[in-house]
């Protein structure tokens, strides 16, 4: 009868598991992020097939708001982006282990984003500890994605984190900074480009203002260009959501 008892016990954790998860999936598409789009995996939500978000940030998020926004269209900001505290100075630590022409891109993408001319700004760090955001190397073979980044916290925190995946060493120098200044670019706030997910920056707005609708060579974009500069629509919105 105790065995029963705790079998039954298990499986209402289970379901109450699978409820709360159910439900955070569904406040997530409630902000634009499309359900086939969304896997759940080890504590973490992955977006688009790039972009994390831990399942307790999701739950104050929820928490905090109670509603939520429909989604939008281009150019797309997350409703969390990095706030002024953090803004001017978001800090990058590289992983040792990190392949050197990775470090490269990784330290090529701090440069785009700080002198694109907007009052976002960033530096390298020498130890993990000054640092917001850390940067490392995973292997996963065949995986869809080249690198992964976390979103920003709901107190404006920049992400946590970028994971390269080493199975795409293959890439150029090339493709490998405009993979990083892209990841970089979700860690400050913003979605991709191409994909109908984003918040208001403004009330009544439904996209960052000024920047075109249609910006295929965007840098946020979801799949991997050559680098070739940050696109005009990618200037405007990055000066718009991190003035000076």
């Amino acid at each position: 009868m105790s065995c029963l008892f705790s079998c039954k016990k298990e499986e209402s954790e289970s379901t109450s598991h699978t409820k709360v998860v159910d439900s955070q999936i569904a406040y997530l598409n409630s902000k634009g992020f499309k359900k086939e789009n969304i896997e759940f995996k080890n504590g973490k939500f992955i977006l688009d097939n790039d972009i994390l978000i831990n399942q307790d940030e999701v739950a104050a998020r929820i928490k905090s708001e109670g509603t939520s926004d429909g989604p939008q269209t281009e150019h797309w900001r997350h409703r969390y982006i990095v706030s002024r505290t953090y803004q001017y100075d978001v800090r990058v630590y590289i992983d040792p282990a990190v392949p050197a022409d990775w470090q490269t891109a990784t330290q090529g993408a701090v440069t785009n984003w700080s002198t694109l001319g907007s009052g976002l700004g960033m530096s390298l760090v020498s130890t993990l500890f000054q640092a917001h955001t850390r940067v490392f190397a995973g292997y996963e073979s065949g995986a869809n994605w080249v690198a992964r980044a976390y979103l920003p916290t709901s107190n404006g925190r920049p992400g946590v984190s970028i994971e390269i995946n080493t199975y795409y060493n293959y890439l150029t120098p090339s493709e490998k900074l405009f993979a990083i200044t892209h990841e970089l670019g979700h860690t400050v706030g913003f979605n991709h480009t191409d994909q109908n997910v984003g918040f208001f920056i403004t009330s009544g707005t439904p996209w960052i203002p000024d920047p075109p609708q249609v910006d295929p060579y965007s840098v946020m974009n979801s799949f991997i260009l050559p680098w070739n500069g940050f696109t005009t629509g990618d200037v405007q919105a990055t000066r718009i959501l991190f003035p000076f």
